[in-house]
Order: structure tokens, then sequence, then C-alpha cells
């Protein structure tokens, strides 16, 4: 596996990490320097109202571009720069990108800003396509977006000065690792020890933080419990995490129960019911493709006519709503392979389509097997009839988020029918929200609706460091907590 290396030569320092996720959008893969020998060099200079920017690689293609700034204000802007470097790669590389030179995982939230900030759509519209060279397509889609997401975002403070927070509850436990997966998740073991282990902390942490939270009269709006996958745990310990959170927290003004059920084969109708009988209202299952052959390539285990069976259970059982995640990109698969997907899952008639573009990760064993290989997108003519086929059955987007390294450099989007978009996404994206994260590999955030910021509650990620340093752990939690609420 040969690591291409590319040094920054940049007369601006501060350009690093802006040329650094800019330059991986068109290039995956490359490591960055800033000395060294390196078998390419990207460097920045300025020369007067000048941006000079040469980029050459050894035994391919060499550039050199010169950009004037419009104002001297300009140049105390690194966007400026990126948006020079976005121009410069456009002509290296003979391609644009549908982003622009948006790298960040959260763009609608810029476009609610700039509706709260007072400008109109056209405005907006203008700015992403001109500062930021967003299609045309992408720019719209955001405005659509955090028009759409409006009815759903609710003040964390209400006019009686009562705060509600969403909670994440993390069962970061397999019963294997998919192929594809980045996340810091345990292979639960023959006996189901280090499952057990976590499951009575977590329990614990759920009682400490929800009676905090209680006692500081402190709501929960949403409640995700996700994974991993949360439904390793029997009916039995679902139904005790459930009481616990149902105890503990102040559940009267729930608008949203989430239950991750992802892999098919660990699902059971008990399970369900004990789900459906704490209040459950959205459930997810998550079959990534129909196509067998890529399901055993990525390590997933495929049963035939299981996905079919299960969703007929999910919905004897009567959940408002049924979310289904694809993957496109898996295994060896092409459009064709994915367009069967979908129409087999548009068959199952569920009320959210979830659809991910296969992001190449650290900590997935397709990373460790060949590195940061990004195969190019489908076309845009692709992308495009895939949100055409969901939208002539009535699934429209609802909610987006970017990562790096992912196929054609697309995005993550879930569709979904009238009526059932999924709100913890939507606030989780928004950022304008406290998430609190309860167990392993659930980070929290708090937000200060004041200054518009949010303090990062970190947890360690995995299982066994979690069971081992549990009681620290969860002490540093509620002192960040208590400190958090006590500057209200």
């Amino acid at each position: 596996m040969n690591i291409r290396v590319l040094r920054f030569d940049l007369e601006r320092p501060s350009l690093e990490y802006n040329f650094h996720e800019l330059y991986q959008a068109f290039d995956p893969g490359v490591k960055n320097i800033l000395e060294g020998e390196a078998d390419g060099v990207l460097s920045q200079k300025n020369e007067g109202d000048t941006v000079v920017l040469s980029l050459s690689w050894k035994n391919k293609k060499s550039l050199v571009r010169r950009f004037q700034f419009n104002c001297i204000e300009d140049t105390l802007d690194n966007s400026v720069y990126k948006g020079f470097l976005y121009d410069f790669l456009c002509e290296y590389f003979e391609k644009n990108l549908k982003w622009g030179t948006l790298t960040g995982i959260k763009p609608v939230k810029m476009a609610r800003k700039y509706f709260e900030m007072g400008m109109d759509s056209p405005k907006i519209e203008k700015k992403f396509k001109e500062d930021y060279r967003v299609s045309c397509d992408r720019a719209k889609l955001l405005i659509d977006l955090a028009e759409k997401q409006k009815p759903f975002m609710i003040s964390e403070i209400d006019c009686n000065g009562k705060r509600r927070v969403s909670i994440y509850v993390g069962i970061p436990l397999c019963p294997s690792k998919c192929a594809y997966c980045s996340f810091v998740s345990t292979i639960i073991d023959k006996k189901g020890i280090n499952l057990n282990t976590y499951f009575n902390n977590l329990l614990l942490e759920a009682d400490q933080v929800g009676k905090l939270f209680k006692t500081l009269k402190i709501s929960v709006d949403t409640l995700y419990i996700g994974g991993g996958t949360p439904t390793v745990l029997s009916a039995e310990q679902l139904d005790s995490l459930m009481t616990v959170l149902e105890s503990s927290f102040d559940l009267s003004n729930l608008r949203e129960y989430t239950l991750e059920a992802g892999r098919p084969d660990t699902i059971t109708r008990k399970k369900l019911e004990v789900a459906k009988k704490h209040g459950v209202q959205r459930v997810c299952l998550n079959p990534q493709s129909m196509n067998p052959q890529t399901i055993i390539a990525v390590a997933r285990p495929w049963e035939e006519g299981l996905v079919e069976k299960q969703v007929a259970l999910i919905k004897s059982i009567g959940f408002e709503t049924l979310n289904m995640d694809l993957i496109i990109g898996l295994g060896d698969e092409g459009p064709d392979d994915f367009f069967y997907t979908l129409k087999k899952v548009i068959s199952f008639d569920p009320e959210n389509i979830t659809i991910h573009n296969l992001s190449i990760k650290k900590g997935s064993e397709i990373k460790n097997q060949n590195g940061i290989v990004v195969s190019k997108g489908y076309g845009e003519e692709f992308y495009q009839t895939v949100k055409t086929c969901l939208h002539e059955q009535t699934y429209d987007p609802y909610y987006l988020y970017r990562l790096k390294y992912t196929r054609g450099n697309s995005e993550n989007i879930g569709y979904s029918k009238p009526g059932h978009e999924g709100i913890y996404n939507i606030m989780m994206m928004s950022e304008c929200q406290s998430t609190i994260g309860i167990g392993a590999g659930s980070t929290g955030n708090l937000y200060e609706p004041s200054n518009d910021s949010i303090q990062k509650v970190f947890t360690v990620k995995d299982v066994k460091t979690y069971n081992d340093r549990f009681e620290e752990i969860v002490r540093k939690k509620l002192h960040m907590y208590e400190l958090f609420i006590a500057k209200k």
C-alpha cells in the first residue's frame, strides 16, 4: 500500500487545515506534510495583491496560477484563499465538485444561519454559489432542507425558562463487525461477559444522569438508542434499560423515541414488543444492500428472506415509522445493483429511507486492507435518478450530512414520507440543542443559546475502558453537566 506524500509550502501557515481538507476532496488518501521529502509540492505565496499557487508531482504535470484579491480585507480571510485553491484544483484535476469549497459535515446549518440573519432564498443561493462555488442544485437543496426543518426546530429553553434536551444511549456492541464499519464497537464474547458488564454500568449511568436532570427540571425532547447494535440486548435487558430511562428522566414532553434494530439477525418479536410497550415510535432496520453477494463480501450475515420477514414483523407490531438504511458503493456494486436494492426497499413501504455513500474511514477493515482508495461516483445523473425515484414514491429529503472520503465526494441524505421526518437527526445536525450521551462512545453536545456555541462532553469509545474506568467517567460527566446548568 503506497501512500503518496504531498508537502505544503505555505507562506500563510494558518491555511494548512483548509488546504488539507479541500485537497483531500479532489485527491483522497494523500498524506500532507509541512517539511521533508515528498512526491509532490503544493505552494502558496503572496505577491502584493496577488496570491500565487503552484502544484507539481513527480513525473506528472505541474501548474502555476495567479489570483488577484478584490480588496485588501480579502487577504485576512482564509476562505478567500480556499476559493482560489478550489479554482486552481478544478483546473489541475479537470473537474468541479458539486459541493465546491464546502468540506464541513453540516452544510444545512449554514443555510439556517443565513435565514436567521434575515437573508432570503435568492441571496442565500447566490452566496453559496459565488462564495463557496456550490452547484445550483446543491445550493437549492440546502435551502429547501433548511426551510423544511423549520417546523421541527424548537428552542432549548421554552417561554417558562424550562430546558429540553435530547438523549443518545449508546450500545457499542455487535455480534460481528462489518468490513465497512469504522465505529469502535466491541464484538460480544461467547459467554456475553463484556455485554453484561457494560449493560449493568449503562443502567447505573442512565439512572444517575437521569436523576440529576430530573432534579434540575430538565425534560427530554427526543430519545435515541443507537449502536453498534442495540438489539444484541435480550428482550429482558431492553425492558430493564427502557424502564430505567422512564423512571430516571422526565419523558413527559418526548417528541420522538427511536430504537436502532439495524441487524436483521438480532431482531425478535419479543424485543420489538418490549420496545412498543415502552413507547418507541421509530425503528431502524438497516439492510444496507439487498444483494446477497455484496452483503457476504462486506462480512455481514445474510439469510434469504430475512429482511422481508423482519419488515413484516415490525409492521405487524405497529410502529409509527420504519427507517431503512442503504449504502451506495458497497463491495463491487454498480448503479444497477444499487437500483435493485432501492426498488426492493421501496416495495417494503418504509416511512424513512436513508441513503449513505460509502465512506472509507479509520478503523474499518476496508481501510485497513486497501487504505483510502475512494472510487469515483456513479455520476450526477445517477444521484439525480435516485432522488427522482424516491420523490415519485412520496419520499423527499429532510436532513443531510457529509463525511470525508465518500464515493464521488457526495452526501448522505435522509428521505421521508410526509409527517415521518426523523426529529433527532434534524436536531443533532442543526446543533441548536444539547444532546446528552449515555454510555461508551456517546459524545455529548452542551448547547449555549446565548452565543450559539457547543461544548463537547467526550467519553471513552471502547467498552473495556468504559467498564474499567466507569466510576471516574460518570463522575466527570456529571460534574460537567452540573457546571453547565449552573451557568444558567
